[in-house]
């Protein structure tokens, strides 16, 4: 269960995170449109997992790499951000959050089987009709 103050340096890292994908971290994302989804901190806040969905990009996972890469700088850019909201900036962690792609693999498999039951349903009326 996460604490109140958990939650509220989350989500202050969270709307950091978001401006910096826009005007500091673009320019490394080779062209990649990148969103923040989520971030969790952990009790001790001293980690924060940050989850980002890449999309508009053949190798999404090179993204990630770079996020790694550039850890650093990031963290560096995000302190400045919230230097005056945090104690002390917390580790980052980057993850691929592929929520979005499962809803849309959900979605799909749903209309399928949707479709699926309309050609029985007519199957049945002509064995009715008969």
């Amino acid at each position: 269960m996460e604490s109140i103050k958990q939650r509220q340096v989350a989500k202050t890292i969270q709307i950091a995170m978001s401006e910096l994908v826009q005007k500091e971290i673009q320019p490394m994302l080779e062209g990649a449109l990148l969103t923040v989804s989520g971030v969790r901190v952990t009790p001790d806040l001293y980690t924060a997992r940050i989850y980002v969905s890449i999309y508009n990009h053949a190798k999404p996972d090179s993204i990630l790499d770079m996020l790694d890469k550039n850890n650093k700088q990031i963290r560096g850019f995000l302190g400045n951000k919230i230097r005056n909201k945090v104690r002390s900036v917390p580790q980052l962690e980057f993850f691929k959050d592929d929520t979005l792609e499962d809803v849309q693999n959900l979605e799909r498999i749903f209309s399928e089987i949707k479709k699926k039951d309309a050609e029985i349903e007519q199957l049945r009326k002509k064995d009715e009709n008969k």
